[in-house]
C-alpha cells in the first residue's frame, strides 16, 4: 500500500511560492491560524490539475484532515530545494515529508507517527546488472533527485558512488538513465511509476532499496503548536479509520 511522501518540502525572491491557494472555508479556530504547507510537484501524490488546483493522495489527505480538525491551509508549490530552504528558515510553518529534511528536529513539532510512506527504489536499463542493496552502488555512476534526502541515505549514497548526475525530477531521471547519463538511479516508486506511464516505452528494472515514511512538520514557533499538532494527528487517525473502513 502506497500514499505514494512525503514530502517528504529564500529571502526575496527565493521566499515566493510558484503558486498557492488559500482553502476557502470559514473554520472556527481557537486560536486563528493558517498553516502555510509547503510542497513539491510529486505526482502522482501531489500536484496541480490544469486549474492550478492540488490533487494527488496527499492533497486529498491535507484537505479531508483540515476539514476535520477546523484547521485552514494555503498550499504553496516550491521547486525541491527552495522548499526544504523555506521550511527550515520558517517562511513556511508546515510540511508533509520525511524527518530528514529538517536540519534541527528542536525547531519542529513531528507527529508522533508518520501519516503515509513511498517506496524507494533503484532502478536501471534492462541489461545491467542488477543491484539490491545501497552496498552494490559502490562506484556506481548514479542518477540522483536534486534536492531529495531519500529519508537519510543520500550522505551515505554520495559517499560510495562516483560520477554522480542530478536531475530536477523523475521524468528527467528516467530520461537520463534511457541515455546512459548513469548507470542507475534512485527513485520513489510512485513518481517513477508514474512519470513511467506518462514516457515513451523504455524497459527498466529495479529492486526495493526501502521505504521513506512521511510525518506532519510543524514549525514550534506557531502559537499553540502543541494543541495544533494534537488536532491533526487525532484527524489523521480518524481519516485512517474511515478508509480502512471503506477497505
Amino acid at each position: 500500500m502506497h500514499c505514494s511522501l512525503l514530502a517528504l518540502l529564500l529571502f526575496s525572491l527565493l521566499a515566493l511560492p510558484v503558486w498557492a491557494l488559500e482553502t476557502e472555508q470559514d473554520y472556527s479556530v481557537e486560536p486563528p491560524l493558517l498553516l502555510q504547507w509547503g510542497f513539491v510537484h510529486f505526482p502522482p501524490l501531489i500536484y496541480l490539475d490544469e486549474e492550478k488546483k492540488p490533487k494527488g493522495d496527499l492533497a486529498e489527505l491535507m484537505a479531508a484532515i483540515s476539514l476535520d480538525s477546523g484547521i485552514p491551509y494555503k498550499a504553496m508549490l516550491f521547486p525541491n530545494i527552495r522548499a526544504i530552504f523555506n521550511l527550515n528558515q520558517q517562511q513556511i510553518n508546515f510540511a508533509i515529508a520525511a524527518k530528514s529534511l529538517v536540519n534541527n528536529e528542536n525547531n519542529f513539532l513531528i507527529s508522533r507517527f508518520p501519516v503515509a510512506e513511498i517506496q524507494l527504489r533503484t532502478l536501471w536499463r534492462t541489461g545491467t546488472k542488477p543491484v539490491h542493496s545501497i552496498e552494490d552502488l559502490m562506484a556506481k555512476r548514479l542518477i540522483l533527485l536534486r534536492g531529495y534526502t531519500y529519508g537519510g541515505i543520500r550522505a551515505k549514497v554520495e559517499q560510495i558512488s562516483e560520477n554522480n548526475f542530478e536531475v530536477e525530477n523523475h521524468e528527467r531521471a528516467l530520461t537520463a538513465l534511457k541515455f546512459k547519463r548513469g548507470d542507475y538511479a534512485i527513485v520513489y516508486k510512485s513518481a517513477s511509476e508514474y512519470s513511467m506511464s506518462m514516457a515513451a516505452k523504455t524497459d527498466f528494472e529495479y529492486s526495493i532499496i526501502g521505504t521513506v515514511e512521511l510525518f506532519f512538520i510543524l514549525n514550534a514557533k506557531v502559537p499553540y503548536a502543541e494543541q495544533i499538532m494534537q488536532r491533526l494527528e487525532a484527524a489523521f487517525l480518524r481519516y485512517q479509520e474511515t478508509l480502512n473502513v471503506k477497505n
